[in-house]
């Protein structure tokens, strides 16, 4: 019930916080094929083999976090990797809950999709606003914490993975941009996609800030298909590049619409392509797969042009809805920057990460960017 349920989390806040113990969950944080020798070392002793199979059966991990977070900057940091002490990264998801209340999902990408979190999160956000609050408290609890027994061969690993986490953390630049410069209504009554509006308000801003197109990544959800997972949208269109160098170099009012509008339109079309299976990534990454596995060397796959179309600088993902107030993710590499962006009714945001790569300055141009467009599609 609720209050059992309250009753537990309670108990475990009173507990006094043991920060002297080994972070667990740092093991985590390492690439896999470490954390799996890390885990089969672990799994020799019957105990520690017991308490991973309590987390490993759970529906999801729990963070409590210490810390609270006001700052739009500070919240999205909090919420994509803390100081990494308190998380259980190796989990479908983890339901992550400052001290202040503020809470997000963390969730590992191979099993699905932002389109799925989603659903929990509207289900969640409808299911908390309908029920009445009941502020009653269980006495009777079970919660015991889980016992490990670490070799000092494990701790040291989990004291070096630590070091590892602080150091790529530190490697680690997420700005966030909230504005009205421009919101879905205002979109809607002028005509024009939202999500392309925006789209090419981070094309411009990346043309203002290095001086070229770049391969762009949009994700799109096939889910319309059985096992459908995504798509890629490519957004750095002709149509964009184009767009993008003609407001750098400038010209009339009316031209810079023409080109703003003719690129936002060309990106409404690649999405419903994408949205309905005629993108072109995944049947090429398909074949390439294929290609691997029969030992096949095909020059395609081998080509300049193929590498630099994979290389993705922008990659981009967006979720818009009531129970979300922002979501984002790290860059996909060291060149790229990882942008998670969100329009309502009222505004739009955008969180920028990157690898020391000018976030902040990348925020600022987006803003820039979107002021500049507007003012010429009034």
């Amino acid at each position: 019930s609720y209050a059992d349920i309250k009753a537990q989390i309670e108990a475990i806040l009173s507990r006094p916080l043991n920060k002297s113990a080994p972070a667990l969950g740092l093991l985590t944080t390492m690439n896999r094929t470490a954390w799996a020798n890390a885990r089969d070392e672990l799994i020799q002793n019957n105990l520690n083999k017991e308490s991973l199979h309590a987390i490993d059966s759970a529906l999801f991990a729990l963070s409590l976090d210490e810390h609270s977070a006001t700052s739009h900057d500070d919240l999205n940091k909090l919420m994509l990797h803390g100081n990494a002490r308190n998380r259980w990264f190796d989990k479908s998801f983890q339901l992550i809950v400052a001290k202040n209340g503020k809470a997000a999902v963390n969730f590992e990408h191979a099993w699905g999709d932002g389109v799925a979190v989603l659903r929990y999160f509207n289900m969640v956000f409808d299911d908390s606003n309908s029920l009445a609050t009941d502020c009653s408290t269980s006495k009777s609890y079970s919660m015991e914490p889980l016992q490990f027994d670490l070799s000092p061969a494990l701790e040291k690993t989990i004291e070096d993975s630590g070091k590892a986490a602080d150091k790529f953390i530190s490697s680690l630049e997420l700005f966030t941009l909230e504005a009205d410069t421009i919101s879905r209504k205002w979109c809607k009554e002028k005509k024009i996609g939202a999500d392309g509006f925006l789209q090419m308000s981070f094309q411009l801003a990346h043309e203002k800030m290095h001086g070229h197109t770049v391969s762009t990544y949009e994700s799109a959800s096939t889910s319309a298909f059985k096992h459908g997972r995504t798509e890629t949208i490519r957004s750095a269109t002709p149509e964009a590049a184009e767009f993008a160098k003609i407001f750098v170099k400038g010209a009339s009012k009316v031209e810079l619409a023409a080109s703003a509008k003719k690129a936002i339109t060309r990106h409404g079309e690649i999405t419903k392509d994408a949205l309905m299976g005629k993108g072109v990534d995944r049947h090429l990454f398909a074949l390439r797969t294929m290609a691997e596995e029969q030992g096949l060397s095909i020059d395609l796959f081998t080509d300049k042009t193929y590498q630099t179309m994979n290389k993705i600088i922008l990659s981009t993902s967006t979720l818009s809805s009531p129970a979300l107030f922002a979501g984002g993710f790290g860059p996909v590499n060291e060149d790229c920057y990882g942008i998670g962006y969100g329009i309502n009714d009222e505004a739009f945001r955008v969180g920028v990460a990157s690898y020391h790569r000018g976030s902040k300055e990348f925020v600022n141009a987006v803003a820039e960017s979107a002021k500049e467009m507007r003012e010429v599609l009034e």
